[in-house]
């Protein structure tokens, strides 16, 4: 072996590489490097426990004679109707072997199948093991997504002092005294968490001013997603000195009781609110995520996003640089066909006109709504307001049928306003325009813009088209654009012609950029 492969830390560097989010060196070929020689042995050991998924490695490092197995030889537990099962408690000696291995497990993900595939006799093994440290003595990132409480025990094995990481998914069946306790456990057990995703209230007064003590008990936390809880809860939370990331569970949300006439309280630390739901000011915040999943979609109407979008923005200051609207979901696989072209779903200015006093946006995402009752002025007037507005992601994210109000001289008013836009997402009806007047003639070509995404939008002429979008966008390569599926989504005979129309754009694009550069 080389030299240079010789210490430590340059092996685990390489056994850890990854390439296009996959490792160059996956889980056998670990496996197989462990047993080559001393030296590959301790790296490739580390690399392949780090990161571990249920209990089935380590019971599939206990000596056979542990397992059970049926009167034909096959382990029981290969199938889901089989959990995985012990013949006797562990002795100390394979307790301490397993321990070589869990002691270098940095973190864990438990899913609810992970647990189908063991039974009380491995809980009851791993929680009786013979040690005053956590079963994974140095985790630090904990996964755990299952709500049965009969798990409970072995999930309060692994709390422990070295965990950073925690997301507890509670969120399949109610609140009991069970998960409350276990919640409320944290402060003392995890002490140096920082970050924590729990969407659990509590469901009681009682339960959430234990809760909150729990959270107190955090010394360095600095991101928390929980349930939604009472006002002053909630207010107590914000005031957390370390916190820095709130997020909310909108399942529970009012936006009439937004609105309650308690006086606002407020928050001068956090950076970004995930949700926001009752009557607070976060005076120095930069970020707002507020997202809705497919289960809180049975709450609301999307027409009455606009009186929720305002009722967030009033929490934040003006000089908010980030708001992410979006939904966790396929909007395509849920929506009636009908409503893809249906005006009443297309919203109008009132919806974006809370927004243009927040000068210093820099990304704004509504993505999913319908933008097509957008015109022109309208989006000149936003442009105008958000000079440093970097990334435009509008009305994209959905096959809208309703023909956009947008044109090219809207494209070309963001251009002209926001010389730092480097990505813009948004359906507008793409017709060539006269070059030589205004807006087109008095903007300059953006060489930061890289992405232009145009959904369903309507296109005449696409050659012209490439030749006015490669002028104003130099640095443009290719346009994105919907691809529809027969099978899964019907295709309105003036679309599919549009798809074929825009891959011509894209061919010429090609064309142009290439001769760009062999001048």
């Amino acid at each position: 072996m080389h030299i240079c492969l010789l210490p430590p830390e340059i092996l685990l560097r390489i056994f850890s590489t990854c390439e296009y989010d996959e490792p160059i060196c996956p889980r056998d070929t670990l496996a197989s490097l462990a047993r080559t020689c001393r030296t590959l042995k301790e790296p490739a050991l580390d690399i392949l426990w780090q990161n571990i998924e249920g209990f089935e490695p380590l019971v599939a490092c206990l000596p056979k004679g542990i397992t059970k197995t049926d009167i034909r030889g096959r382990v029981v537990g290969e199938t889901f109707e089989d959990p995985r099962t012990l013949k006797r408690p562990l002795l100390n000696g394979e307790c301490r072997f397993i321990r070589r291995y869990t002691e270098r497990v940095y973190s864990l993900t438990i899913l609810p199948a992970h647990l189908d595939s063991i039974d009380d006799r491995v809980v009851q093994a791993f929680i009786s093991a013979p040690s005053l440290t956590p079963l994974l003595p140095n985790l630090h990132s904990l996964d755990w997504q299952d709500d049965r409480e009969c798990f409970f025990p072995l999930l309060r094995a692994l709390f422990g002092s070295t965990i950073t990481s925690m997301r507890l998914d509670f969120t399949t069946r109610p609140p009991s005294f069970a998960k409350s306790a276990l919640v409320a456990s944290l402060g003392a057990r995890c002490p140096s968490i920082r970050e924590l995703h729990c969407e659990y209230s509590g469901g009681s007064q009682e339960s959430s001013d234990a809760i909150f003590e729990a959270l107190c008990g955090f010394r360095e936390l600095f991101r928390l997603g929980i349930g939604v809880l009472d006002a002053q809860t909630l207010l107590r939370l914000a005031s957390l000195s370390s916190l820095k990331f709130l997020s909310l569970n909108l399942e529970t949300y009012n936006i009439n009781y937004t609105r309650s006439g308690s006086t606002p309280t407020s928050s001068s630390h956090l950076e970004e609110v995930d949700i926001v739901a009752l009557n607070i000011q976060f005076i120095s915040c930069r970020s707002v995520v507020l997202r809705i999943n497919g289960n809180d979609l049975q709450l609301y109407d999307p027409r009455d996003i606009p009186d929720l979008i305002i009722s967030v923005l009033e929490c934040f200051p003006y000089t908010l640089e980030k708001f992410n609207f979006e939904f966790d979901y396929e909007l395509d696989s849920y929506m009636e066909e009908d409503i893809f072209d249906d005006p009443s779903f297309a919203f109008g200015f009132d919806v974006v006109a809370p927004m243009l006093s927040f000068s210093h946006l820099k990304y704004l995402n509504l993505d999913w709504i319908c933008t097509s009752a957008i015109n022109d002025t309208s989006l000149k007037t936003m442009a105008q307001s958000w000079p440093q507005l970097e990334d435009f992601l509008f009305g994209s994210a959905v096959r809208w049928l309703i023909p956009p109000s947008l044109t090219f001289i809207g494209l070309i008013h963001l251009i002209h306003h926001c010389p730092l836009l480097r990505n813009i997402e948004m359906p507008f009806n793409a017709c060539p325009v006269d070059v030589n007047s205004a807006p087109f003639s008095n903007t300059n070509p953006s060489e930061k813009i890289w992405r232009l995404f145009v959904a369903t939008s309507p296109i005449v002429n696409p050659i012209a088209v490439a030749c006015q979008l490669h002028k104003l966008m130099p640095e443009l390569v290719t346009v994105g654009f919907y691809d529809w599926y027969p099978d899964e989504f019907p295709v309105p005979p003036q679309y599919a012609e549009f798809e074929a129309d825009w891959s011509r754009v894209n061919d010429f694009l090609q064309v142009l950029t290439t001769s760009e550069k062999m001048r």
